[in-house]
């Protein structure tokens, strides 16, 4: 088991960090939990040895006196505006590792996050004085060509998944970043490129491999532990244990995928409404499209950047369809269509080769039903007020009938969109600034969709701090507690707006003996 990795060179926005990383873990988290602060419960040097010493040779941990700038760069979150700091971080090699990690944290009533990619702007992936596992090495891929299905470990991201199936000739229903992983989407719903023909993420997984918080591990499915298979797929962030792996059912290839760019502007000299209210908000023109077209929106200060998608085989018929809005006054430029050969290529090409993730974030979300006064409302909020941000829509629809587990908000069912304002910075200097130019918007974003995703909504200090975060993100809280106390009895593993946050913490240590 190597303790330190091999050296790699200092990431140049880490430094401001590191004086943080002493402070941060002299404040204790909760009361229930042990955490390394003086006079708390935290585990021996030699109840840490003995523990390290039943990993395997490929588990690697880190803690912040062995290899300080190797844990702090471990240790950072996606969103630097929830820089909490764990006690230690566990990369587990193999399986065995992970269930001796939530043995040790159990019996030792340690908080465990467990982390992939990490992409939680709620900072559900870290906490302090936590015990961090990243599940990065458990990244494996298996195909099953009778059953169609595709099985996967809680390491792997969605270009993994996409690779594998490129030989295949399959699809699996994922999110669109290639770098992110399906066990955190699955999480929150999972909703992608493919959600307007299959539903969302959660509706194609068959099975999982779960991990309790005492490293026992149990099979999910529709009939066994069929209440906590239920609750994770959408209200899993790092509230009922570990995902181990996942299986799930893969649909046939469309023959080749087509992705075009346009500009547009959000008004037009001597055309009546805007950009969003006739065409992209209006449930008229947008049931009208294929279920086989989505894509991204992005608004900002005017102007608006599309980016299509089609996974169908009707390329003339949708562009008819198209040309009312792509020939109106609005349109500035369209780019020439680009054809793929899968979706692999299209997760490589979908976002730049390297993006910059070390940033502060502040993004928050809501549902719109396909209600047209709901929709011009919205329309008329951003089109007139030009918000100071980038502003993103899942240009997604209604999902299926059939989409649909128990706990992803009961808004997500009749969504036309999910809309966010969002932004991102990197000076900390400005954070009050850019939080407190996102406030206004959002008491009407709110009173028109009362439910958002779960993953996509954050708050910071006084500003956003959701009070009705229970009916928000969760369609049935109580029957999601239920489930939590009967696999998590001793509430040892919680998360910021989680299920049993509201809940005393590590009220009792429930490790098995031997």
């Amino acid at each position: 088991m190597n303790l330190c990795c091999s050296h790699i060179n200092r990431w140049s926005r880490f430094w401001r960090l590191a004086v943080l990383l002493s402070h941060a873990l002299l404040h204790s988290a909760d009361a229930g939990y042990c955490t390394p602060t003086p006079g708390s419960c935290w585990p021996s040097r030699n109840s840490f040895s003995a523990w390290l010493a039943t990993l395997s040779s490929s588990a690697r941990v880190y803690t912040p006196d062995t290899t300080p700038e190797l844990f702090l760069s471990e240790a950072t979150s996606m969103n630097l505006l929830k820089s909490n700091f764990p006690g230690l971080i566990v990369v587990p090699g193999t399986e065995a590792d992970l269930r001796s990690a939530l043995y040790f944290a159990s019996k030792n009533r340690i908080r465990v996050v467990a982390r992939c990619s990490g992409h939680d702007f709620n900072g559900r992936s870290n906490g302090r004085g936590v015990m961090l596992i990243k599940t990065e090495l458990l990244n494996w891929t298996l195909y099953d060509d009778k059953t169609q299905a595709i099985s996967f470990g809680s390491g792997a991201m969605h270009a993994d998944i996409y690779s594998a199936l490129v030989p295949y000739n399959r699809v699996y229903v994922g999110g669109q970043s290639k770098t992110v992983c399906p066990a955190g989407c699955l999480a929150g719903g999972c909703h992608g490129l493919l959600s307007r023909q299959y539903g969302l993420g959660i509706d194609s997984i068959l099975e999982i491999r779960f991990a309790l918080f005492n490293g026992t591990v149990i099979t999910l499915n529709r009939t066994r532990n069929a209440d906590l298979f239920h609750a994770y797929l959408g209200a899993g962030q790092n509230s009922f244990g570990v995902a181990v792996s996942f299986k799930a059912q893969t649909y046939p290839a469309p023959p080749a995928i087509v992705m075009f760019d346009a500009l547009f502007d959000a008004t037009a000299d001597n055309t009546p409404g805007n950009l969003l209210s006739n065409f992209f908000l209006n449930a008229t023109w947008f049931d009208e499209m294929p279920r086989e077209l989505a894509g991204n929106i992005n608004y900002e200060f005017g102007s608006v950047k599309v980016k299509f998608v089609y996974t169908g085989t009707d390329y003339e018929g949708t562009f008819r369809k198209l040309q009312s809005l792509l020939e109106s006054p609005f349109t500035r430029h369209v780019t020439d269509p680009e054809v793929f050969s899968n979706m692999y290529e299209v997760a490589l090409n979908l976002y730049p080769p390297v993006t910059d993730i070390w940033a502060r974030k502040y993004i928050t979300s809501g549902f719109l039903p396909q209600d047209q006064d709901v929709l011009d409302t919205i329309s008329s909020v951003i089109v007139e007020n030009n918000p100071y941000m980038w502003m993103w829509f899942v240009f997604g629809g209604a999902v299926p009938e059939h989409a649909g587990i128990g706990s992803v908000p009961t808004g997500m069912r009749n969504a036309m969109y999910e809309v966010l304002f969002g932004s991102q910075w990197f000076d900390p200097h400005e954070d009050r600034d850019r939080v407190e130019s996102m406030e206004p918007y959002l008491s009407g974003l709110y009173a028109l969709a009362p439910t958002s995703y779960s993953n996509e909504f954050t708050s910071w200090g006084a500003y956003n701090n959701v009070s009705d975060w229970k009916t928000r993100f969760f369609s049935d809280y109580d029957k999601l507690l239920t489930v939590k106390k009967k696999y998590d009895p001793c509430n040892l593993m919680t998360a910021k707006f989680a299920v049993g946050s509201d809940q005393p913490t590590a009220v009792c240590s429930c490790a098995p003996k031997g």
